[in-house]
């Protein structure tokens, strides 16, 4: 339960502070500019991304439904490119979208007389759009149970709570410090679904990756599969919230930890080696 609320949540704040920004930032200008006629196309992009998003999620839903009977090897598929993604997503927010671009990306909609209001809007609908579907992508690949819905509510709740701070009562807050440390995380979570992704394909029904050291250590409690699991197994309170903000597993395959130590080793480098030469998501002075 607890481990994937952590879950949800992570992915919930991680995505929506993005969008919430990005929408913040907007506003900002907005105001500095005196053009408050144009809110309206913000708000109007933000509604029609959430239900977009609805939309994703519910096909997604669908799709997973089709593919009841090989779940394994689908579940699998499904947890290697979660993984992929986000690692692709890491990178873009250390390469695109610092705070000075989104200002610059927004003053150009505002002073656009003519499509303005238009490029707000579209601009606002495909930030929402895109994190609602990676979103989607991400709890369906690395959450089991309806608690980690309860987790995305309460991470999207924070970024939209965060971002009213910094829009409504001129806090300042340090974005890039939220952003380095749910990124940081953000890997983890790559690295366990990488992992859980080999593990899941390695199972019997699914057989596409061979075992070749079945358990290379097992330190799971012993637990017949009925009712909650012991506390410290990788599916019980403490366990599995280990399993969710580190991908621990406590009977790994030989393949399934070298592939969690492979993707935490190499996105480390490469995280620090981009993070060194380029800007960083967010830039160090914090939002007025």
């Amino acid at each position: 339960m607890m481990a994937d609320i952590w879950t949800g949540g992570l992915i919930g704040f991680r995505e929506a502070l993005e969008a919430t920004l990005i929408v913040v930032i907007f506003m900002l200008i907005l105001k500095k500019s005196e053009r408050p006629e144009l809110m309206n196309s913000i708000w109007k992009g933000v509604g029609l991304g959430i239900v977009a998003s609805i939309f994703t999620a519910i096909a997604f839903e669908l799709i997973i439904g089709g593919f009841a009977e090989n779940e394994a090897w689908f579940e699998g598929v499904l947890m290697l490119v979660s993984a992929g993604l986000i690692a692709i997503v890491v990178f873009h927010l250390i390469k695109h979208h610092s705070k000075s671009e989104l200002e610059k990306l927004a003053e150009d909609a505002v002073t656009d007389l003519d499509g303005g209001a238009k490029a707000l809007s579209i601009i606002a609908f495909l930030s929402v759009w895109r994190e609602g579907a990676e979103t989607v992508i991400f709890m369906s690949a690395g959450t089991e149970t309806n608690w980690a819905i309860l987790g995305l509510l309460i991470g999207i709740c924070a970024a939209v709570f965060l971002g009213w701070l910094i829009q409504s009562r001129g806090a300042r807050v340090n974005v890039k410090k939220f952003f380095t440390a749910t990124t940081i995380l953000l890997i983890f979570v790559g690295a366990g679904l990488a992992g859980h992704g080999v593990h899941e394909l390695q199972e019997e029904d699914a057989g596409i990756i061979p075992v070749y050291n079945e358990e290379i250590w097992d330190v799971n409690p012993e637990w017949d599969g009925t009712g909650n699991a012991p506390v410290m197994h990788d599916k019980g309170a403490i366990g599995g919230m280990m399993r969710a903000m580190v991908g621990w597993n406590g009977d790994p395959t030989m393949l399934e930890f070298f592939t969690w130590m492979g993707y935490l080793s190499i996105m480390g480098i490469l995280y620090k080696r981009d993070t060194d030469a380029h800007s960083p998501a967010e830039e160090s002075e914090p939002f007025n």
